[in-house]
């Protein structure tokens, strides 16, 4: 392997190791082995659990043996979004790397550093034996990405500390405080094809910014499986249409940034023509400052098989009134999201059609509300639906000793104030509080922009600055 960043610095290091070993959500196997070899190579006891958790354990340095454990914890998948031109394929290929202006990213695919950073921060406190520190419960969940499924599955009684941090942030000299709750609606409805070949259509979206459909909800950026199904339920009430085939989006918590449709029209092709041409003006229009590069492409093709006009009108109606986007806003801390939902994912194959929604909210009831909104939608259009990957959310503690040896540190560091923040996101902070409700904790990361796109870029010189802080955070403690 030829490398990029540098091995003297136990961080870069490990990083660039990991992104050798393909670990998408559900299929981290791989990178769980990694490190269960690690542990035995270092000697340090570990965990391995039946969903490939991995805890490593470290006793306290000389002199830290009176010291409260601390829990350092990351999560080892990572959300894999490609270009639609690329030909990666997440479960086999190690990610190709390039530097551009200090950032580091990858060729055309999501890179990672969410949370590959933490974990990598990780393993070069457990390997470093002149560091000093309490005593180390580090926690590497799977699954994060997907619904904090592998933090959901843990146990109390595998670790005893009740300080912890997390090292899932992209902010540098900053700190989380609270972040949402979530769930994910799973609809369903089978479908029957009528078997024929035809002359049709194929409409596609591409070009949209995405993003996290946590940390950029509130940008208003376009969703290609919302504005797909716009256009085409538009198609359908002028000139009548019949699906083929829908597709968009990869990952539920990533604002889809491509989708297309498969359809067969008796409308004539020049008004379609010209109908898409206009709606591509009004949403190049509409998302010229979050999305200017959307692009709108209608083709001809040709259809194998379909679906009848009754279930395209159920398809493409419940779509249309699916919720999506930011629906609440914090009243009381500016700029922070407190309720959204994502039509994150849609796919449409021989017999079924599958669409995935991920819903946030710094209330249970909000989740509620969204869930009994799509569960009556479901019901009207003939789909069905099943609740999944439930978390909590992490509520603000203002009485954190953590978070104030934390902005000590800062201080002395940098000479300036460390920041504070909230999260529309979902942390594992809220799963572990839940655990153990007097758990003291704080978060910390590395500088990072785009992440959940292909466009994802972690800034090398807050990697190493970050290392610094968190180590002598750490000694600290």
């Amino acid at each position: 392997m030829k490398t990029i960043l540098d091995h003297t610095k136990l961080h870069q290091k490990y990083f660039e190791e990991m992104t050798q070993i393909p670990h998408g959500s559900y299929h981290e196997e791989a990178i769980s082995n990694y490190l269960v070899a690690f542990a035995k190579a270092q000697g340090l006891r570990y965990i391995q659990d039946d969903m490939f958790n991995v805890i490593i354990y470290k006793e306290a340095s000389s002199g830290y043996e009176d010291h409260e454990p601390l829990v350092l914890q990351a999560h080892m998948d990572m959300v894999c979004e490609k270009n639609k031109d690329s030909v990666h394929d997440f479960e086999k290929d190690p990610l190709s790397l390039r530097i551009v202006d200090g950032w580091l990213m990858a060729n055309h695919t999501t890179l990672g550093a969410d949370d590959g950073c933490g974990v990598a921060y990780m393993l070069a406190i457990l390997s470093d034996d002149t560091l000093k520190h309490p005593r180390l419960e580090c926690i590497f969940t799977v699954q994060e990405e997907v619904g904090l499924c592998g933090a959901l599955h843990l146990k109390k009684d595998q670790f005893d500390a009740t300080r912890m941090i997390n090292l899932d942030d992209e902010s540098g000299y900053a700190t989380c405080t609270t972040s949402a709750g979530g769930m994910n609606v799973l609809l369903d409805k089978e479908i029957i094809r009528i078997q024929e070949k035809m002359d049709g259509y194929r409409l596609s979206i591409k070009g949209l910014a995405g993003g996290h459909s946590g940390a950029e909800i509130d940008k208003e950026r376009g969703n290609a499986n919302k504005l797909l199904v716009r256009i085409l339920y538009g198609i359908m009430q002028h000139f009548g249409l019949q699906l083929a085939q829908l597709k968009g989006g990869l990952m539920d918590n990533a604002i889809p940034r491509e989708a297309s449709a498969l359809w067969i029209s008796d409308g004539n092709s020049e008004k379609i023509e010209a109908y898409v041409k206009a709606m591509a003006a009004d949403i190049k229009k509409e998302l010229e400052f979050s999305d200017a590069g959307v692009q709108v492409i209608l083709e001809k093709t040709q259809i194998d098989s379909y679906v009848s006009v009754e279930e395209s009108e159920a398809i493409l109606k419940l779509m249309m009134l699916l919720p999506d986007g930011l629906r609440h806003h914090s009243m009381s801390i500016e700029g922070l999201s407190t309720a959204s939902s994502n039509v994150g994912v849609v796919h449409m194959d021989d017999k079924m059609l599958h669409i995935n929604c991920s819903l946030r909210g710094a209330l249970e009831s909000y989740i509620d509300e969204f869930a009994a909104q799509i569960d009556t939608l479901a019901e009207l259009f003939g789909f069905t639906t099943r609740h999944v990957a439930r978390y909590p959310a992490w509520s603000y503690d203002a009485n954190s000793q953590m978070r104030e040896t934390m902005k000590e540190i800062c201080k002395e560091l940098t000479g300036k104030d460390l920041g504070i923040m909230a999260t529309h996101g979902g942390l594992e902070c809220g799963v572990f509080k839940s655990l153990k409700p007097e758990m003291d904790i704080v978060t910390l990361g590395p500088v990072m922009k785009d992440i959940h796109t292909p466009k994802e870029a972690l800034q090398l010189s807050s990697f190493d600055d970050t290392y610094a802080f968190l180590t002598a955070f750490i000694q600290r403690l």
